[in-house]
């Protein structure tokens, strides 16, 4: 089965996440680790405009590796890389926000959606 690229659809849209961990104790780090709440498997990519709770992110980074209390790995957290250090202090464990202005690919064939695997 052929799949034309003409069929890959983009959709601007928002995710809601949960703040983990937030990391800005060096100079360089600046990161907000947070858990999925919506479709884990969801793929995304950000964009230039993109922010979580309406601060501009610079990067998504690798996520960090956690394991779940059973020793099971965890693969619901992303780790997004802040613009500036100092929006880092409006985050806190357990806050709940949207990341923002995020790009959804997908491609669609007849009664078929298919998620690409870039997030």
């Amino acid at each position: 089965m052929k799949i034309k690229k003409n069929t890959i659809m983009e959709l601007l849209t928002a995710i809601e996440v949960e703040v983990e961990l937030v990391i800005h104790h060096s100079r360089r780090l600046r990161n907000i680790v947070v858990k999925r709440l919506e479709v884990p498997g969801l793929s995304f990519r950000i964009t230039p405009d993109s922010t979580i709770g309406g601060y501009p992110i610079e990067a998504l980074d690798i996520p960090p590796r956690a394991n779940h209390p059973d020793g099971k790995p965890r693969y619901d957290l992303l780790n997004f890389r802040l613009k500036t250090k100092l929006d880092c202090f409006n985050f806190h464990r357990g806050q709940k926000v949207l990341v923002e202005k995020v790009l959804l690919e997908y491609f669609e064939m007849p009664g078929i959606n298919f998620h690409l695997s870039r997030s």
